[in-house]
């Protein structure tokens, strides 16, 4: 199996520098005359590069979606989706630490300033035992991530 990438770039001369990524999961087979043919084997999603870059937040969405889809075709057994994950981080990159603690918080930043249009604020030993909340909390799926 590998992952046919199509590429599509807006037409709009004002947004030319977006494009959006589309990744296929193909296998290659020999038709009955033994000709070499695809079969496409799930759409795994899209995700939207825009200057040359794709953000850290689309990235992570992308990888997320295209596990779920994974898992939900049975011919792919767990080793082949590493695999197959490691095709699709050839071409999107993972993220990396810094990315992650900057998204961390941004995510804290959102809740606080929720909170305080709300008329609540939010300290830190709140935030600390919603972190340390979340490993019993049922509504985390933990097997999906």
């Amino acid at each position: 199996m590998y992952i046919r990438w199509i590429v599509r770039h807006h037409k709009n001369a004002e947004t030319a520098n977006v494009s959006f990524y589309d990744a296929y999961l193909v296998e290659s087979y020999r038709d009955e005359a033994s000709q070499p043919r695809q079969r496409t084997i799930g759409y795994l999603g899209n995700i939207r590069q825009i200057n040359g870059e794709f953000s850290a937040l689309e990235r992570e969405i992308f990888f997320i979606r295209a596990e779920r889809i994974m898992m939900g075709i049975p011919a792919i057994d767990e080793s082949e989706r590493a695999s197959i994950n490691t095709l699709i981080r050839l071409k999107i990159p993972d993220l990396n630490t810094a990315e992650v603690e900057r998204a961390f918080r941004n995510n804290i930043r959102w809740f606080k300033r929720w909170r305080l249009s709300r008329g609540i604020p939010l300290t830190q030993k709140e935030i600390v035992d919603i972190l340390e909340g979340t490993e019993d909390d049922p509504q985390i799926d933990y097997e999906g991530m």
